[in-house]
């Protein structure tokens, strides 16, 4: 049982992660845009900390409670935190765009991405995955207002656009409750279609 959860982890946090990078490698296509910079060795540039995975982690797994499956609720912290893994980009010293895959766009992508791997079998990781993206976004909002008092910026609908928007105080909220509700939404709706199913074969 607890095998076959590591390897559901592990493997679609790692489809999750590639699919980030490789999202996130688009940024590089655009040297002549204004948003498009050397963005800098992580390690320096990032501020990573203990504070801000392990806050990854939590609001991903706040997400993930709206399926009520433990699995999930670690995939969704999974999720939250492999979204970064578009910094690896950074150590290679290349001009890029910022933050590519920190908007709906990605998130829509991610999701249809798994649903195609998947079959459409589990749409709840679908859901998670999206709202993954978001619960992200949330906790960049709320520790930029927490530790630094400001606010935060995102290009929310990259790649169509680069131009940022800028999120402050509670606006982490909204947009974690989005994600919860995305979820939350999605899980009722899979596990009232699989009761059905249950129900037909137990008449059949």
């Amino acid at each position: 049982m607890l095998k076959d959860i590591i390897k559901f982890i592990l493997k679609n946090s790692i489809i999750f992660a590639f699919v980030s990078f490789a999202f996130s490698m688009i940024g590089a296509f655009f040297p002549e845009s204004e948003f498009t910079i050397v963005i800098g060795n992580p390690l320096v540039v990032s501020s990573v900390t203990y504070e801000h995975v392990l806050g990854h982690i939590l609001w991903g797994a706040v997400i993930g409670l709206g399926t009520l499956s433990i699995r999930y609720i670690i995939l969704g912290g999974s999720f939250a935190i492999f979204l970064d893994s578009d910094h690896l980009l950074q150590f290679l010293d290349i001009e890029l765009v910022s933050r590519m895959s920190h908007s709906i766009p990605f998130a829509v992508i991610v999701s249809i991405v798994f649903f195609v791997i998947l079959r459409g079998k589990d749409i709840r990781i679908c859901a998670v995955a999206f709202g993954a993206v978001l619960s992200h976004i949330a906790f960049d909002i709320f520790l930029a207002d927490v530790a630094l008092n400001s606010d935060t910026e995102f290009p929310l609908f990259s790649p169509f656009t680069f131009e940022t928007i800028s999120f402050q105080g509670l606006d982490w909220l909204g947009v974690q409750i989005i994600g919860v509700s995305v979820v939350a939404i999605t899980s009722y709706f899979y596990k009232r279609k699989e009761i059905r199913l249950k129900n037909n074969l137990t008449k059949t």
